[in-house]
């Protein structure tokens, strides 16, 4: 896939969810910047402390909630594949790697 239809295909889903998606969680495939603590630790240092957003590929009609904390650590948030009524809580230190993990009501 050339760089133009990558660019035509995040246009088409934004303009399907009503939402703008920022480069640095928008994804069309298999993999992702926050699969590996590098990946991790890379956003978490580039990216301003705010919250982002992208769509679960793995859950319907879901989005995965990255809080992040520039250089300091993030806690990526996702609806749990085992009670849809939790959502799984994983804090990341600066370096990416998990430090803890909670779940809380959806």
């Amino acid at each position: 896939m050339t760089n133009e239809e990558k660019i035509d295909l995040k246009k088409e889903i934004e303009e399907q969810d009503g939402y703008e998606y920022s480069d640095e969680l928008f994804f069309t495939g298999e993999g992702d910047l926050l699969d590996t603590a590098e990946g991790r630790a890379k956003f978490c240092r580039i990216n301003e402390t705010t919250v982002f957003r992208k769509k679960d590929p793995t859950v319907w009609n879901n989005y995965i909630w990255v809080f992040n904390n520039q250089g300091i650590g993030m806690t990526i948030k996702r609806q749990s594949h085992v009670d849809p009524q939790l959502m799984e809580c994983i804090d990341f230190d600066a370096d990416g790697n998990p430090i803890g993990k909670a779940y809380e009501p959806t």
